[in-house]
């Protein structure tokens, strides 16, 4: 394994419908016709960037990894704290069976990674309080040396977490580090697609601007593996996280439950709760405080199934906690809330139930013109993972797969094994 190098490139927001635009492009159209791959690949339930990168680094569902969401839950906060940290993740990683079997690592910006034993770190933080600063936040939670070593290089590139710049500043270090550490296995998360599309909506320009960046991504890994005589020793796999769907309506149940007497608030602040949302953007956790009666918890079902049932309201489906672990959800919550199309989910509790999009106005990130979270069941809702180079057949077209059949089968290409998984290992692919 001395000489092998195993690359991962996670393409966040990539969606299969995506392809018809990239396959024409000269990094996609490259990587297609030498990789084995599948363009129907479902994404995990919440479909979120932390939840989805867990499952793909772990083989399995929120409910067994524990990492059920983007965010901490955290009322009050106007910005929560994310599970960053890899102690968030209650499952073994392929990275760290990767560590364990002698593999040097370098990770960039890969979610829930960060304070973990990876070789070189780039942990994907910012800094969420005021007093913070993000590069000492970064240093603390990453590896400190090499963290100085490319801020002092290519720092001039990024401008915060503000996108393309991060991307850009994410793919230097990532060749950098390529010709000068050699690491073993690299793992990158650009993320450029998934602001755009949260900002400007899912087919705006900026949009195809961002997919034409991932594939020249791509096209520039490509020249550095052939110019550093990396590339016949390197198995390389390419995916994507989740996709995205347009919206145009927000929905505040915490306004409902406020209304309803369900939800106490004094100067602004939550202060008691005998039910509370916590917004997954497509999808929401509804968690009951303690010691509701069980007459109060059927009442507010009651709620929210005569919400559900009306036509003008962006409740498509309400699950509850069995249903949830049968979809792979979470095991903290008590309930969950399915948007339909166009709607999605947000926190606050001083907002009208139902709040239309300025078409004028810009979104932001996360809740904006188009967003995820979605049941990863919905229709034309799907993924992507390629897979090619040293050890791998080319040509094979799988029908269908799961993130969580990722994770297992990076261990196998590194020689180890992730046990305990949801997921299986796509042995068809291997050589």
């Amino acid at each position: 394994m001395k000489n092998r190098h195993f690359i991962i490139v996670s393409f966040d927001a990539l969606s299969s419908r995506d392809l018809i635009d990239l396959e024409h492009l000269p990094g996609f159209q490259r990587l297609k016709e030498s990789s084995s791959y599948c363009l129907n690949v479902s994404s995990v339930y919440p479909s979120l960037t932390y939840p989805c990168h867990t499952s793909i680094s772990t083989g399995m569902y929120p409910k067994n990894h524990g990492v059920e969401s983007n965010t901490l839950l955290q009322l009050n906060r106007t910005s929560p704290d994310w599970n960053w940290t890899r102690d968030s993740i209650k499952a073994d990683t392929f990275y760290d069976a990767a560590l364990r079997k002698g593999l040097s690592v370098c990770s960039l910006l890969w979610p829930v990674a960060a304070k973990s034993n990876i070789t070189w770190n780039l942990p994907e933080i910012f800094a969420n309080r005021p007093w913070q600063h993000q590069i000492p936040v970064t240093l603390a939670h990453g590896t400190p040396s090499f963290l100085l070593d490319i801020n002092r290089r290519f720092g001039h590139l990024r401008n915060g977490i503000k996108q393309p710049q991060l991307d850009l500043f994410v793919e230097a270090s990532a060749h950098y580090a390529l010709k000068t550490k050699r690491p073993q296995v690299m793992m990158m998360h650009f993320v450029e697609l998934d602001a755009m599309r949260h900002i400007y909506g899912y087919d705006s320009e900026e949009a195809k601007t961002a997919l034409k960046s991932y594939d020249l991504k791509l096209q520039n890994l490509y020249t550095l593996l052939e110019k550093e005589n990396l590339l016949e020793d390197t198995t390389l796999f390419v995916l994507g996280d989740h996709d995205q769907i347009p919206v145009h309506t927000a929905i505040h149940m915490n306004s409902i439950f406020k209304d309803k007497g369900y939800l106490s608030v004094k100067k602004g602040k939550i202060t008691d709760y005998e039910v509370y949302c916590q917004s997954l953007d497509g999808s929401a956790y509804l968690h009951f405080g303690k010691d509701v009666s069980d007459e109060r918890k059927e009442e507010i079902r009651l709620l929210l199934y005569r919400l559900r049932d009306r036509d003008d309201f962006g409740i498509e489906a309400v699950y509850d906690n069995d249903e949830m672990l049968s979809l792979g959800a979470g095991r903290k919550a008590d309930l969950m809330l399915e948007a339909k199309n166009g709607f999605y989910f947000q926190d606050a509790h001083d907002r009208p139930a139902l709040l239309k999009r300025d078409e004028k106005a810009l979104g932001t990130d996360h809740h904006g013109r188009s967003t995820h979270g979605f049941d990863p069941r919905k229709e034309n809702y799907q993924t992507v993972f390629f897979a090619a180079g040293k050890g791998i057949r080319s040509g094979i077209i799988l029908e269908k797969m799961s993130l969580v059949d990722e994770g297992p089968t990076f261990a196998h290409a590194m020689g180890t094994v992730l046990h305990d998984t949801d997921g299986r290992i796509l042995t068809e692919l291997f050589l």
